[in-house]
């Protein structure tokens, strides 16, 4: 036997060729395998909640037999934002009823943070000023305008915004879009910046990014935001869009395939769409870019204006806005961009950016209409409202608006009394304004506009009592969380209500109540304590009071059977409504399920308020058992809990106040 040690190569004996078969079947094993891994990972990934995308509107649950309560998801739009997965953009929470209840006219408002409302508070947003207009023109007619503006958005991921809307029953679609085709996620110059790539990519980009595997990669990539850089500065992902930038073009092509996807879509289900131009601070802001032909022509605008000049100094500020390298504002070719889809698909158009120029004094629009780059002042809201309303005149019944009925209605002043402008919300709105003015482009290049809010911050500050004065700095440093922060209204209300100023904290909560969505722990709250303040004004409630409570309660009720209450905020003010309506008995179980959740201050009001129902429900041993444990366990709070045991003993305890 030969050794193959020894035995030259070529001697040696050599195997034929693999059959096909083998071939393919070692092919698809070394392809195979890696697949099935990657599948495998995948799948592990979804079972922890990674990949796809969240719904924009989801179920929360049934309300009664045949009524489902449908919430906007308010961070929904969190997958677009994979380059700053820790800071995304958020809509408001806004609930409504599926299917339609009978006799109502429901309305969609999508857009990114101009229709949101920004910064005014969702009292004050063009949503409310819209609603109350048409419940004015309409007359016995139930409104439903459900706000789906979403912050630092582009116009692609809302083409699926609107794909969800036009299933939920609407009667007209508004479509407020355009200011963010730059920096906003899935613009042409934004950290996530694919608004490059061609509009027929966006949707298989979009698929890519649904997947687990990739998100969890993007999670573990940015890791972390910086606390302190806005939202604003996160998004930048090219600082210099020169005038002549492919990018502007760029831009402009998206959003007007964008828009007529959207307007096709909702004409697909039969729903009536109405588009609107967007209005940007044309004769007030100076360019926020890099530059001097910018700068200069900014100026031209301002000599013209002086003189009197109105068409020659629009002309200008609007040249100036283009030149801007550092386009936050549209500019005239996604202006245009929004005419033309509007037109070629045969949507009516509300032309609110030729409105405010009309409006603006110096022939543009100006600080009279916008509080920064985009987003509105109170009137700015109010008139952009106005004008929607104005352009419903050219739609079919039942959203038609007649139009002797729209020119009858109450000035823009009257709506923003009717519904809550207040000078805490002022003072929130130029803290705000303070904190985006301080951005460092925006203060090199507009150091005007930040003493001007920064001056009207600290004029106010120094009106505010030490009490007030404090938690209006709690407020400024509170999280937002999904999207929200607690109403600065409902939070000195409780300063006025200690220092028995009912009637002025009875209108501030009032105001807060309706700056927080329906079914909400923070609604339970603010209707508790206006009902509060009611009964202490009045001694009694009456009974639309009662059955205000009655609503509040069974709020709480859903939210408690659907498993939505962490905190146990809901328990301790259904139980607080229960006792209102002189209830004491419900209350019980209601504020013993909230007393393991609670914890200080919060859990000394909670005993008082269980202490009250306990004797007021013949339960006299319960409330001693009670007070003399926080006696012995509460520690700093011991002598409340001495104070009850007297008050108990002298037969007091139902004088408790409402905490």
């Amino acid at each position: 036997m030969r050794d193959p040690a020894t035995t030259p190569a070529s001697e040696l004996p050599t195997e034929g060729p693999l059959p096909a078969w083998k071939r393919r079947v070692f092919i698809a094993a070394t392809m195979g395998v890696p697949v099935a891994l990657v599948l495998l990972l995948e799948v592990a990934l979804r079972m922890f909640g990674w990949g796809g995308y969240p719904a924009f509107i989801r179920e929360a649950g049934e309300l009664r037999p045949g009524e489902r309560l449908c919430l906007v998801e308010p961070a929904a739009t969190k997958p677009y934002f994979f380059a700053n997965p820790t800071r995304p953009g958020y809509a408001e929470e806004t609930n409504f009823l599926m299917p339609k209840p009978a006799g109502t006219v429901r309305i969609f408002l999508v857009g990114e943070s101009a229709a949101k409302g920004y910064p005014q508070p969702r009292n004050l947003a063009m949503s409310s000023f819209l609603r109350a207009m048409l419940e004015d023109a309409w007359p016995g007619r139930t409104v439903e305008v459900i706000n789906m503006g979403t912050t630092a958005v582009a116009s692609f991921p809302l083409v699926s915004m609107v794909e969800e809307v036009v299933r939920h029953d609407p009667d007209l679609v508004i479509l407020y879009v355009g200011n963010n085709e730059f920096f906003g996620a899935y613009g042409t110059a934004s950290i996530n910046a694919v608004g490059t790539m061609p509009t027929w990519a966006l949707p298989l980009m979009r698929a890519v990014r649904g997947l687990a595997i990739v998100q969890a990669f993007d999670a573990v990539v940015h890791r972390g935001a910086d606390e302190d850089r806005t939202l604003m500065e996160q998004m930048v992902g090219q600082s210099v869009i020169a005038a002549d930038s492919p990018l502007r073009e760029a831009a402009a092509r998206n959003l007007g395939t964008h828009l007529g996807q959207m307007v096709e879509c909702a004409k697909g289900a039969g729903v009536p769409v109405l588009v609107c131009t967007t209005a940007s601070n044309e004769s007030g802001l100076a360019p926020l870019g890099e530059g001097n032909a910018a700068a200069a022509r900014f100026q031209d605008a301002r000599r013209l204006a002086g003189a009197g000049d109105r068409a020659g100094a629009r002309e200008a500020f609007l040249d100036a806005r283009d030149q801007d390298t550092m386009p936050w504002r549209p500019i005239r070719a996604t202006e245009e961009a929004i005419r033309a889809a509007a037109a070629a698909h045969g949507a009516p158009l509300c032309d609110i950016a030729a409105t405010f120029r009309e409006l603006g004094s110096e022939g543009a629009a100006g600080w009279e209409l916008l509080d920064d780059h985009v987003h509105l002042s109170v009137r700015g809201q109010a008139e952009a409202a106005l004008a929607m309303v104005r352009s419903m005149e050219a739609l079919p019944p039942p959203v038609a608006v007649d139009s002797t009925a729209a020119a009858a209605l109450p000035a823009w002043q009257s709506y923003a009394t009717r519904l809550g402008t207040n000078p805490f919300d002022d003072y929130r709105v130029n803290h705000t304004l303070r904190i985006l003015f301080g951005v460092p482009f925006m203060r090199r290049t507009n150091p005007e506009a930040f003493a001007r809010f920064d001056g009207a911050c600290r004029a106010f500050e120094a009106t505010m009592s030490p009490p007030i004065l404090a938690v209006a700095r709690e407020w400024q440093a509170g999280r937002v969380h999904a999207g929200a922060t607690r109403p600065l209204t409902g939070m000195v209300a409780r300063i006025l209500l200690r220092e028995n100023r009912v009637s002025e904290a009875a209108s501030l909560y009032g105001i807060a109540r309706s700056q927080v969505p329906d079914y909400n722990s923070w609604h339970l709250e603010y209707t508790y304590f206006l009902l509060a303040c009611r009964e202490k004004l009045n001694g009694s409630l009456d009974g639309s009071d009662r059955a205000l409570a009655g609503r509040a309660v069974d709020e709480g009720r859903f939210l408690l059977g659907h498993g939505f209450s962490d905190s146990g905020m809901a328990e301790r003010y259904v139980g607080r409504l229960l006792q209102l309506r002189g209830e004491w008995t419900e209350a019980i179980p209601f504020l013993e399920a909230a007393r393991p959740k609670m914890a200080a201050e919060d859990l000394v009001a909670c005993d008082q308020a269980l202490v009250l129902s306990y004797i007021r429900a013949g339960r006299a041993q319960d409330a001693i058992g009670l007070v003399d444990r926080g006696i012995r366990e509460s520690g700093r709070f011991a002598p409340v809990y001495r104070r009850m045991r007297e008050e108990i003993g002298r037969g007091a305890a139902e004088t408790a106040p409402p905490r």
